[in-house]
């Protein structure tokens, strides 16, 4: 089976692994390619091995995946199964923890700098020699020393020995004398010039074993560049005045520049420099970052003069203010002669002063009122040759440390709740803590706004939480997306160690919340999967019990048929906030935000709304809360689209949304609502009645579920032209069943048919089965369906577009994300089973229908998340035994294959397509 052939292949693969000799057999694409299956499969299986305890994930671009019993017989125990890097998995904690403190002195280290500290690691740790890299920021900003730190980094990592030397070298000091340069750079032979009286190695040869740091690198003329090609492609290099032979040397490079690449380098030059490190001057900085210069500075002098400092507030708030055109090394020059002059002023004194008079006088002028530093001394701060950073300035904690103190505190939380058992305090007080967490992530996310990886974090979040809203009919809190990949941001790849008391108390804590949490756990279970898959996180128990907590204090549940409510606000989160705020005081999602940019169309406002009421059940009514714009505007592009009375009101504020909220919550009609709404707060607003006009719409459905069905609405409009103007639509086939022409989608439009794969025998509306379009028997249903509406050249395009998205391999390609074909043969296998137990031939629909179904099953069942819901069950086990039987008799191919279990309630379903009637002549 492929689970034991996967983990085999990685026991075999790990057995004959060197350190430093990674390779893409270690790889999931490169893995799924020796198996002929999609990657995402084995990423599934690769993750259960990981949670099984069976493999190592090690976090590298790209991921390496080692078999963990393997790689402790050839190396050593290890503590864990998810590693950040190569070099954590090769070092133990201690070690790690000592190598924290280098770039732990880089300022910004945490902050502006942490791409680019995360950038250097990759350099230092690419097999065999490290990467060359390119530091590149305007004069005074550290590319100096940060250099240095490297060096010191990958001694301390074991990358290089003790004694690597580290040389630096300014191009500057030869830019007009290119032979000089290069005599310096690679060296001379006796002879080869004036005056060279011996043979000589330059800094690459002096370099050998360490690091060579090539600072004001963009002086390099074109010729210098290029000579330096040979040694970054072979390691060699020949002196100046040589014919013939080379010199072998191991030297990382390091380049600085305080200049345009394109501009200065060639294109040559810069593809052999993989890495750049944007290092931002001290103005892109924070405040935070600011302050922590100037009172580093100040340690420093003070350790220079073997005195302590006494600095006014005001005076040390004007050094962080200032705008340094030398960045870092202007402010620290300045504070050089500020504490010199303020010295020599009293020598004798035991201590040096520095007051606002002592600054120059440009600092001075640039004085503004801002007194929002938190500095702990509230008059003149005292700095001693002993003192520390954090000793001096409040700086903010890093947000990683905020989850671990939220973590421990919910720990101590449940801690209590063991001794005096009250669920309904211990919530609640939890509740407070995770809120008082996600207020610190939300309040410092104006600093991490335009930071990419935050991007992709919120945009593949989305396409997450839209998927698991709308295939299980929930629907999150509106600040849910944001918050949730602020948080996951925040953690990264950090794994957060816990001693043994605290860890037997948050195994504790999960297993209470399995018990009392159940469908959290099972919403957070299904979005684990997803992060895991969309946006490569894997998520620890830590994080599954917050965010099971998170969505226990949401209280998400199923969508309602109360009226529901919107609010349309322009800003990055304005909606999202007051929807938050309101929801939260009034423990129940009562509002939908839609966030719009300043500069959206009316149109586009209007799709967001015709969508939000084509997927959500508004039969009871909807309101809408906007802050500005156009009541008439939106009232006469959207009355089409309705069948029940609208609310539209205007300049919504979060008073108002709490008011309006509350009224919901007491389930009155929408004109009182009006009304009391009218007598407390002076807005505009109006109430849209529905016409009669209805536009044109084709349902899809599915007898199992949503999913299948969302992926037939996606190929029927890829085949029908839009400017027919006619909405595809997918509902539940149970609604469609039970509720015929009195469900809400038939209210709303004029229904012109309905595809599925089983008829929920809707009265007077066109049934199209799936098995009708993909063998073509359904064209003169699709004449009927189209005439009146479209020509016939038009009706035959579409046709032709069904005839070739409806193809059975088309159809099941787009509902799973399993090899088509294998999975097509495997479940061929299947039916003939059934057929020869059965001893009865299958119809071709029910074929085709079973072809879909099962490959749906089959995908549910490797994400762990099989249909557990079935109508009279108990009756089903009891009455159909025989049948049950056969059916898994018939799949046990299915389960052998792919390491699955097909549980009683898929069975059932099975079993419903196999007899219910399709309109096929022979019945099974």
């Amino acid at each position: 089976m492929l689970k034991e052939d996967t983990l085999k292949y990685l026991y075999d693969n790990t057995k004959n692994y060197e350190k430093g000799k990674e390779n893409e057999v270690f790889t999931a694409q490169h893995i799924s390619k020796v198996f002929n299956v999609k990657r995402n499969t084995i990423s599934h299986y690769i993750n259960k091995m990981i949670e099984d305890n069976e493999v190592i994930k090690v976090n590298t671009r790209p991921v390496y995946f080692f078999h963990k019993k393997a790689f402790e017989e050839k190396f050593f125990k290890v503590s864990k199964n998810i590693f950040s890097s190569l070099d954590e998995l090769f070092y133990n904690d201690e070690e790690l923890e000592d190598r924290k403190e280098i770039f732990d002195k880089l300022i910004g280290s945490k902050g502006s700098l942490k791409q680019a500290v995360e950038q250097i690691k990759t350099s230092i740790f690419y097999p065999t020699n490290g990467l060359p890299i390119m530091l590149s920021g305007p004069t005074g900003v550290g590319k100096s020393y940060t250099a240095s730190l490297i060096h010191k980094y990958s001694i301390q990592c074991g990358v290089l020995p003790e004694d690597a030397p580290f040389i630096a070298f300014n191009c500057a000091q030869y830019y007009n004398n290119p032979e000089l340069l290069s005599s310096n750079l690679f060296g001379y032979i006796k002879g080869a010039f004036t005056g060279a009286d011996k043979n000589q190695g330059g800094m690459l040869e002096a370099a050998d074993g360490g690091i060579l740091f090539l600072d004001e690198v963009h002086r390099l003329n074109s010729e210098g560049q290029e000579k330096l090609f040979t040694f970054m492609d072979q390691g060699v290099v020949r002196r100046m005045g040589e014919t013939e032979g080379w010199h072998k040397v191991k030297v990382r490079l390091i380049f600085a520049t305080t200049e345009s690449l394109s501009e200065n380098f060639l294109d040559t030059f810069l593809r052999r420099v993989p890495i750049t490190v944007s290092i931002p001057g001290l103005d892109e900085r924070d405040d935070d970052e600011k302050n922590q210069f100037v009172y580093n500075f100040l340690i420093n002098e003070s350790k220079t003069f073997n005195k302590d400092i006494l600095i006014s507030q005001r005076a040390a708030q004007l050094l962080a203010l200032h705008k340094y055109k030398g960045n870092i090394g202007e402010l620290q020059n300045t504070i050089k002669y500020i504490c010199a002059a303020a010295y020599s002023k009293n020598v004798n004194s035991d201590r040096v002063q520095i007051k606002l008079k002592d600054l120059p006088e440009k600092l001075i002028k640039e004085a503004v009122n801002n007194t929002s530093y938190k500095i702990k001394h509230e008059k003149d701060i005292l700095i001693t040759p002993e003192s520390e950073l954090d000793d001096l300035y409040i700086n903010e904690k890093t947000s990683l440390q905020n989850i671990k103190n939220t973590y421990k505190q919910i720990f101590d939380l449940y801690k209590s709740y063991i001794r005096i058992k009250n669920k309904e305090q211990f919530e609640n007080d939890v509740f407070l803590e995770i809120n008082s967490l996600i207020d610190k992530l939300i309040f410092e996310k104006n600093k991490y706004n335009e930071n990419v990886m935050l991007q992709f974090i919120t945009s593949s979040l989305h396409d997450v939480i839209n998927y698991v809203e709308y295939s299980y009919n929930i629907r999150f809190n509106g600040n849910s997306i944001y918050i949730i990949a602020y948080f996951l941001y925040a953690k990264g790849y950090d794994v957060i160690k816990w001693n043994s008391d605290t860890e037997k108390i948050r195994n504790q804590l999960y297993n209470y919340i399995l018990a009392n949490n159940r469908e959290e756990c099972d919403l957070v279970s299904k979005l684990s999967k997803l992060i895991s898959s969309k946006m490569d996180v894997n998520l620890s128990k830590d994080d599954e019990i917050f965010l099971s907590l998170y969505l226990k204090s949401l209280s998400i549940k199923k969508n309602s048929n109360a009226i529901k409510a919107v609010i349309l606000a322009h800003g990055y989160a304005t909606a999202s906030s007051i929807s938050s705020v309101v929801n939260r005081m009034l423990e129940r999602n009562v509002f939908e935000p839609f966030d719009m940019p300043i500069d959206i169309s009316m149109s586009e406002i209007v799709e967001k709304l015709i969508e939000y009421i084509e997927e959500n059940d508004v039969s009871n009514g909807l309101v809408i809360l906007v802050d500005m714009g156009s009541l008439k505007d939106i009232y006469l592009n959207i009355k089409d689209y309705i069948n029940v009375p609208i609310a539209i009101v205007n300049n919504v504020s979060t008073q108002m949304a709490l008011f309006v909220g509350d009224l919901l919550n007491k389930n009155i009609y929408l004109e009182e609502l009006i009304e009391k709404l009218k007598a407390s707060n002076v807005t505009q607003y109006k109430i849209i009645y529905p016409e009669i006009s209805k536009e044109k719409a084709i349902i899809t459905s599915c007898i199992t579920g949503i999913g299948t069905a969302k992926q037939l609405q996606a190929l029927l409009e890829k085949s029908i032209p839009k400017e027919l103007g006619i909405h595809i639509l997918v509902n539940e086939y149970e609604r469609l069943k039970t509720n015929g022409t009195k469900e809400a989608l038939f209210q709303l439009y004029d229904v012109l048919a309905i595809l599925g794969t089983t008829n929920p025998e809707v009265e007077q509306v066109e049934y199209i089965s799936l098995e009708d379009l993909i063998s073509g028997r359904g064209e003169d249903k699709l004449y009927k369906i189209f005439d009146g509406i479209a020509d016939e050249d038009t009706i035959r395009i579409i046709n032709n577009n069904i005839i070739r998205n409806f193809s059975l391999k088309s159809v099941v390609g787009s509902v799973t994300i399993l090899d088509t074909n294998k999975i097509l043969e495997n479940i061929e296998i299947c039916l003939n089973n059934l057929e020869v137990i059965m001893g009865k031939r299958l119809p071709n629909n029910k074929k085709v229908a079973l072809y879909v179904h099962i490959s749906c099953l089959v995908e549910r069942l490797i994400r762990n998340a099989p249909i557990k819901k079935y109508r009279n069950l108990d009756e089903f086990v009891q009455c159909q035994k025989d049948m049950i039987n056969n059916i898994k008799k018939a799949f046990s191919v299915i389960e052998e294959i792919y390491n699955v279990k097909i549980n009683m309630e898929e069975i059932g379903y099975i079993y419903d397509i196999l007899t219910s009637p399709m309109g096929d002549s022979e019945e099974f």
